[in-house]
Parts: C-alpha cells; structure tokens; sequence
C-alpha cells in the first residue's frame, strides 16, 4: 500500500474549534502583531515595487477572486495537453489582495527544479505497479514550483498547470492549513495545524531516519516533540513527505518533496495538484486495493488524498468537509483576514517560520 497523505484538521473549519488571536496578557498580544507586521511590511514593499510579477503580468486589482474561481476541472483526456508553468503565469488574474502576509518569505522561493527532479528519481514510485509509469515519467517531471506571488495567485498558477478548480484548490487549502504555508513559534516550534502537522507517533519503524533527514534542512524536530517524533506533513496543502519503509524504501524515508514542501508554496501547491490530476487520470492504481477506484471522478481523489483510501469513511468525511469550504467560500468571508493561530502560554506568540 502506498503511503496516505493525510490532510490535518483546519482550525477554521468543524474538524477542530477556530482560534483568534485574544492576547492572554498584554505583552503576548503585542509579540503576536511582530511578525504579522513585518510581514506584511514586506508584501506592501512588494506590491509598490513593481506592477508586474512572475510571467510578466501586470496586476489588475486588490481585491479576492471571485466565486467561482478563474479555472475549471480538464477532462481526463486533456492530460498531455495541460498548459506549464510560463503559460498559466500569464493566465492567472493579478490582485495585491492577500490574506496571509506570513507567507511572503516562501511565497517568494522557486526551488532549483533540477533538484526536485533529482530528489524524485532517487525515489521512482511506479516500479512495482502501485502506479502508471506516467507518474514518475511525465507527472512528477512536471513539479518544479517555479512560480511566486500572492497565496492566490499561487492557487491560481497551480490550477492551471494541472486543469484543475482554483476554488477547489482554495477549499483543500483552507481544511489543511487555514492558507498559512508554515508557522512557528519564536524558538522555530511549529504551529501544529498551521503548516505542519501530523507528528509521527512514538516507536513508529524507521521515523528515527526521516527525522534525522530532515533534521539536516536547519530543523531538528525532535528537539520538539522527543527521539523519532517530528511532522509527517507540511506546508499550505499538507503534503506527506515521511514515507514508512513498509511502503516502500526510499531515501531518508521521505518521498523527495523535503525541504521544497517546506520552503516553497508553490511546490506544494504544484505537487498536490499534480497529485489530484494523476489519481483522476486514473494512474494511483493501489487505490483500487482500498475500493472502486476509477479515473474521472474528482472528489473521490480529494477523499483519497486525505484518507489514503477510496471513498472510506474518513474519505468521504474529508470530501463533506472541503466541499462545505467550497459552498461557503470561506476564503471570501469577513473574518477570514483576521483568523491567525493563537499564542500559547509556554511558546509564546507563532509568526512566519524560516523554512
């Protein structure tokens, strides 16, 4: 069986309660505002700098996408003829509109594409059969998160490129992550939920490896969370990067997506919609062991994503959820600038992480 990605619960939607940032005493709520300021310092910087982004688009508003969203779900048949990188980064609709200036820093950083295809072919994924040789030969040739701007912007670019709904896009996002790429606290603790999460539980065979792996990108979890405890998951769209061995070997144990899932909202946002499209091109061919898997339908593979099983319980719980974002268009409503994690009353008030 191939490893699940487990999508975490959002803090804005029913899986866990919403949290506000409320100050437990004065200083807190001070140290809380920091980081969200010099962040947003920054994405004001960038937004007088230059009316033009990645692709050379000029920006045409400041305000959200629309419901609906700008791209639409391609039919199976449209793999092979999917736009890339440079053509949807001139697709995407241009606002300033951006509601989480915490994710300026890796909203902002390209990943050498050379190393994420390197990373990746150390770890083919289709010898045995669990998928279509067209997974490691065209679909993970195409994850490069060559692409940077605004969180939406990103969502937008990443539809694009793999013929999918931004607006289902937005939903995934809002239930993994609230739209924060990576937070942590002051000591660079993570923010579990918000960008990370799903800690690997204690004695779990081969965990010690992974986390010393990706200990060697500037982090040692374990410092956090005790020996052979440290995220399985990462970023805006909660990519897996831990790969047990029983799934099979890989470097490290991790599936190539560490460090770039971490650094980079566009490679996350790439591979997770690289992921959407090859399941619904029928290519994630270990699903049919958890049930009747077919190419074509969509939601069964957002279920798949989270729950690593075709249409399950927690599958279609996950499905009922996203599509709840979706009808509500979270992403648009009044409050949803103002949703930040909380300060905690031993780490102190979360901002940015460095990834």
């Amino acid at each position: 069986m191939r490893p699940r990605h487990l999508g975490r619960p959002s803090p804005y939607g029913r899986d866990i309660r919403a949290t506000r940032v409320r100050g437990f005493i004065a200083i807190a709520s001070v140290v809380a505002l920091v980081p969200a300021v010099v962040a947003l310092v920054l994405w004001v910087r960038d937004a007088q700098a230059s009316k033009t982004r990645t692709g050379g688009a000029e920006v045409t508003g400041s305000g959200p996408p629309p419901k609906g969203g700008y791209f639409t779900l391609q039919p199976v048949d449209e793999w092979s003829r999917l736009p890339g990188d440079a053509t949807c980064a001139n697709r995407v609709h241009r606002s300033t509109w951006e509601p989480r200036p915490d994710n300026y820093t890796p909203n902002h950083v390209m990943p050498a594409a050379g190393a994420v295809h390197r990373a990746f072919a150390a770890r083919p994924v289709s010898g045995n059969g669990s998928e279509d040789p067209r997974w490691d030969s065209w679909l993970l040739q195409r994850v490069d998160g060559q692409f940077a701007g605004t969180t939406d912007e990103i969502i937008q670019w990443a539809a694009c490129k793999w013929g999918l709904s931004d607006d289902m896009l937005r939903a995934i996002a809002v239930r993994e992550s609230t739209w924060y790429q990576y937070e942590t606290y002051f000591s660079g603790r993570p923010v579990e939920n918000w960008g990370s999460g799903d800690l690997i539980p204690p004695g779990t065979p081969g965990a010690s490896v992974y986390c010393e792996a990706i200990a060697e990108y500037g982090r040692n979890y374990q410092t956090d969370y005790g020996p052979g405890r440290c995220p399985a998951t990462f970023s805006i769209a909660g990519v897996k990067s831990w790969q047990a061995p029983s799934w099979g070997n890989m470097p490290g144990n991790q599936n190539g997506t560490f460090p770039f899932v971490r650094q980079s909202t566009a490679f996350a946002l790439d591979y997770l919609a690289a992921h959407l499209r090859g399941c619904y091109n029928g290519w994630e061919r270990w699903l049919a062991n958890t049930g009747a898997y077919v190419a074509g339908d969509i939601w069964g593979c957002v279920g798949g994503w989270y729950a690593g099983a075709w249409q399950s319980a927690a599958a279609q719980g996950y499905i009922a959820r996203v599509e709840a974002s979706l009808a509500d268009f979270t992403w648009l409503r009044t409050d949803w600038l103002r949703t930040r994690p909380a300060c905690h009353p031993t780490y102190g008030c979360p901002g940015p992480g460095q990834p």
